[in-house]
């Protein structure tokens, strides 16, 4: 053991040591799929007692499984694998936006075991989101069964913004999605005991694509959602940026270029919060004339909030994301109108999860939280 770890293990109570141990193997076991406690130790370097005492607390809690005797590869030694639980638990990702409610359910490796979709009701009714909800995450729980232990965590992604401390859906004038704004932790508490976990699905869409996609590795940047709503989400310092309220990233509402702001404005323009079918159909029209129109008064819209957003914050990375901030015909518009307008040199791309950012996001974020709450209680 180093000096620096040596001085750190006095300094940590024995339990928090103890939950870092045993997390970093079983994140360890889940990457490798099967393992014993020697390939632990040496992957790790953490102590062959210490690993010895961490898998047994991790069996103890369902957590891993031992799957058998191996040969080591020294005369008459075996070595046990261990996986992970059967009955470890799993998590629920759920998208709950205009086009309906989508769930996943996933085990703590983050493979998808069931998915279930309810079609969308009518625009305004809420009554048919909040049976939506309640339906799929009963079904999921049908469907997995006790079999693979508890249900552990269920992430849902909103089409509006939520309130940091209090998770409530924050309502605001001009929602595109209006029937979406009730309180799902409400909804759920009827139906299942574990905990849920709210975050709006453009911050969802930025955690998956810094986990998994294009912003991989980026320590600060911005991904950009154009759709039927317009909205940022913010990744700096290796975090999600919420604000104080639940608001930061609500860029429809930053002003345009004349008086109304820069939603009110493109809506004016014809390119409104509910149009993105309409839109889509436009920048992929063969008629030149229209169709440069509406390239060019996206991309100079969009390269408003870019600038506003560099200006501001600077970040490493901006991604365009959502079904017309992912269109190809924007792409090299809005780099040039944004190369136009940016204080600095703005790296500019399309997000590579596309559609799906937010359910990988909200499995993402479920996965974090039931792991971390279950080696503590293992601990």
């Amino acid at each position: 053991m180093t000096r620096e770890r040596a001085s750190l293990s006095r300094e940590l109570p024995q339990s928090v040591l103890r939950t870092g141990t045993d997390a970093r193997l079983l994140a360890e076991v889940i990457a490798r799929g099967r393992v014993t406690r020697a390939e632990l130790a040496t992957a790790t370097g953490i102590s062959k007692p210490t690993v010895s005492e961490s898998v047994r607390r991790l069996v103890e809690a369902a957590l891993l499984d031992a799957t058998g005797p191996a040969e080591t590869g020294r005369r008459g030694r075996v070595g046990t694998f261990y996986e992970l639980g059967t009955a470890a638990g799993w998590v629920l990702a759920v998208v709950l936006d205009q086009s309906g409610v989508r769930a996943r359910s996933a085990d703590l490796a983050g493979v998808i075991r069931h998915e279930h979709t309810r079609p969308p009701g009518k625009p305004g009714d809420s009554a048919a989101v909040v049976s939506g909800l309640r339906a799929v995450v009963q079904h999921a729980q049908e469907a997995i069964g006790p079999e693979r232990g508890p249900l552990r965590a269920v992430a849902v992604s909103v089409a509006n913004p939520v309130a940091p401390g209090s998770r409530e859906v924050v309502a605001l004038p001009g929602s595109p999605f209006p029937e979406g704004l009730v309180s799902p932790a409400e909804v759920l508490a009827a139906v299942t005991a574990a905990p849920e976990l709210v975050e709006i699905d453009v911050n969802l869409a930025a955690l998956a694509e810094h986990r998994s996609g294009g912003a991989a590795g980026a320590d600060s940047f911005a991904y950009l959602h154009i759709g039927a709503g317009l909205g940022v989400g913010l990744y700096l310092g290796d975090r999600l940026v919420r604000g104080a309220h639940g608001l930061a990233g609500e860029i429809g509402y930053l002003p345009g270029a004349g008086a109304d702001t820069l939603a009110g404005e493109l809506s004016a323009a014809g390119f409104g919060r509910n149009d993105v079918d309409a839109v889509l159909n436009l920048l992929s029209a063969n008629e030149s004339t229209a169709r440069s129109r509406a390239i060019g008064t996206l991309s100079a819209g969009i390269a408003r909030a870019v600038a506003s957003v560099t200006a501001v914050v600077d970040p490493g990375l901006v991604l365009l994301g959502g079904p017309v901030g992912t269109h190809p015909a924007l792409l090299e518009p809005v780099r040039a109108a944004v190369a136009a307008r940016s204080p600095a040199p703005v790296r500019l791309d399309h997000g590579v999860l596309g559609a799906l950012a937010p359910a990988h996001g909200a499995l993402h974020l479920a996965l974090e939280h039931a792991t971390a709450a279950a080696v503590r209680a293992a601990g």
